[in-house]
């Protein structure tokens, strides 16, 4: 008796099936790799990703027009998964920025208000003394 191949069984060929098996290993990798990435490599990741794909497909598009769609999604996927990753980081180096305008813009709103407060416990000190002074000086009736 013989067992039908792979290929016939599934309708896979093999070298689909071989793409399709890493694809699916990289995006699992990529997937459980992000646990342990700190902000900045998840957002570069991820723009390298996004444009990877994009690249890719767009590559694919023009390989096509020209003849050969598998170099051109392999050349768009490598200059997108670059792009992407300095988009990526970039964007991340404005989140960060932003983030750290706004401690900076709270931390100077409770350094003003600490000021403030400081000079009214200041103020009322004074005040206080001022006005011993002034019972000290008034004859008792």
């Amino acid at each position: 008796m013989m067992h039908a191949s792979f290929e016939e069984h599934h309708g896979v060929p093999g070298k689909r099936r071989t793409r399709l098996v890493l694809t699916t290993c990289f995006a699992a990798a990529l997937a459980l790799g992000g646990c342990t990435m700190s902000e900045t490599q998840q957002r570069t990741a991820s723009g390298a990703g996004i444009g990877a794909a994009a690249g890719a497909a767009g590559g694919a598009l023009i390989g096509a027009l020209t003849g050969n769609a598998g170099m051109g999604a392999a050349i768009g996927a490598l200059s997108g998964a670059a792009v992407g990753g300095a988009g990526g980081y970039v964007h991340d180096q404005q989140v960060k920025r932003g983030e750290a305008e706004t401690e900076t813009d709270e931390l100077r709103r409770e350094n003003d208000q600490l000021r403030a407060q400081q000079e009214a416990d200041q103020l009322r000190l004074e005040n206080e003394r001022l006005q011993q002074q002034l019972n000290q000086q008034q004859p008792a009736n």
